[in-house]
């Protein structure tokens, strides 16, 4: 296959790049008669890594070093208002406040900072965002790489860094092609990858010092970011992306083809490849992303880890507008009855002695040289499991707790029960 015929399909058109431009810098002209503030487009319009219709616009406000934290968001409400008056907008939460609105079709991010310089030491994780800007456009040299990369990770539930997917944010795929200088070079380098892998494109440490960054930031993929020493670009990538991503760049090196740009697997296409998965769903909190999975993915992580004995093959998550869904594919769907519980050789006969007082209730017989004892156990199906599984533990998802009123259904078609049996609270 061809990427350059991939780039055509995904790269903003001329006229696109312009009119997103004209955009950006008639906000930005409002904006600078408003305030004595230092106005900066950041982001992947800035840097000309935006795939074609998908231009979000990141405006920063940087503010001195001296401005109290809990002031920006006045000034920011302020200045955005005698910008843009009557103009609607919405308040949005990251680690700080961040204005978002949306001005001749595109949306907009107008987001506070503090002015720093390279090195420095940061005092919102947002500061480093026009640092990032800077470093990109004056090092990469091939955008429609990245354009590539971005696509790629798109398509395969790769791309982002939020805690929902855990997967490559838009400056950690552009500090892999200043590393790799192409998409292909990046797959044939990522299909061998031996983990740990170090990238350090600023050079701050020696090989010497590899085995410290190693301990430091206990991860599979360390990309240190060349305007903070002190981060790893790749910590919000999980090591489970981290591996996917492996697997799926030796699977293109030996078969390319489009479909890994262009064929995206839908939720429900997904839970369909699962063999007989047990479904759960709720009612979606009215709260931000990272709350809301964050606490999901806990609920996740719990479940599996309880669900041990069933052998669980997949889980996987989603939501829409309403509903959060949740699938687990699990080997086995019933556990208990008669089960064996291989003991000590029989020629070990403390052991035996101690194994067997382990197991009063149970019967024993030899095979093979060792004690085994044949136990009963209560059998246990995997949706009761689940369901005394969430009222125990609903109390540790405050925010989900009173929307764990739960639909289980077997098998590869969800639809609502007439009584959902569980509603904790």
């Amino acid at each position: 296959m061809k990427l350059r015929k991939v780039i055509e399909k995904i790269k903003p058109t001329k006229e696109e790049t312009r009119a997103i431009t004209k955009i950006a810098e008639g906000i930005i002209e409002k904006l600078r008669k408003k305030t004595s503030c230092e106005i900066v487009l950041a982001g992947s319009v800035a840097k000309g890594t935006f795939l074609r219709g998908e231009g979000d616009i990141d405006i920063f406000v940087l503010f001195k070093k001296k401005m109290e934290k809990n002031r920006m968001k006045e000034i920011l409400e302020e200045l955005f208002k005698k910008a843009f008056p009557g103009l609607s907008y919405q308040m949005n939460y990251a680690e700080h406040p961040y204005i978002r609105f949306h001005y001749e079709g595109k949306r907009v991010d107008l987001v506070p900072a503090y002015k720093m310089a390279a090195g420095e030491r940061l005092l919102t994780a947002v500061d480093r965002s026009v640092l990032h800007t800077k470093f990109i456009k004056k090092t990469l040299k091939k955008k429609d790489e990245v354009l590539l990369l971005k696509k790629f990770l798109k398509t395969q539930g790769l791309y982002g860094a939020e805690i929902k997917t855990e997967g490559f944010s838009g400056y950690l795929c552009e500090l892999l092609i200043v590393k790799y200088k192409t998409f292909a070079n990046l797959m044939r380098a990522a299909a061998g990858w031996k983990f740990p892998v170090i990238i350090d494109i600023k050079r701050y440490y020696k090989k010497s010092e590899y085995e410290e960054l190693i301990k430091r930031f206990n991860k599979s993929l360390i990309v240190i970011d060349p305007t903070d020493k002190n981060r790893n670009v790749a910590a919000p990538v999980s090591e489970e992306n981290i591996k996917r991503f492996k697997f799926l760049a030796r699977r293109f090196i030996k078969k390319p083809s489009e479909d890994y740009f262009f064929k995206q697997k839908s939720f429900e296409e997904k839970i369909k490849e699962m063999k007989n998965p047990l479904i759960i769903r709720f009612d979606k909190p009215n709260v931000v992303d990272d709350i809301l999975w964050g606490q999901t993915k806990k609920l996740m992580s719990t479940l599996e880890r309880e669900l041990q004995e069933y052998e669980v093959k997949k889980i996987i998550a989603d939501s829409d507008e309403k509903q959060i869904t949740i699938a687990i594919a699990t080997k086995k769907k019933t556990i208990g009855g008669k089960i064996e519980i291989k003991g000590p050789p029989v020629s070990m006969k403390e052991h035996v002695k101690k194994f067997k007082e382990a197991h009063k209730n149970a019967k024993f017989f030899e095979k093979d040289g060792f004690v085994f004892a044949v136990e009963k156990k209560k059998k246990e199906n995997l949706k009761d499991k689940v369901k005394d599984l969430i009222k125990r533990e609903a109390n540790r998802f405050t925010h989900l707790r009173p929307f764990l009123a739960l639909c289980f259904l077997e098998g590869k078609k969800a639809r609502e029960p007439k009584n959902p049996e569980v509603n904790p609270r």
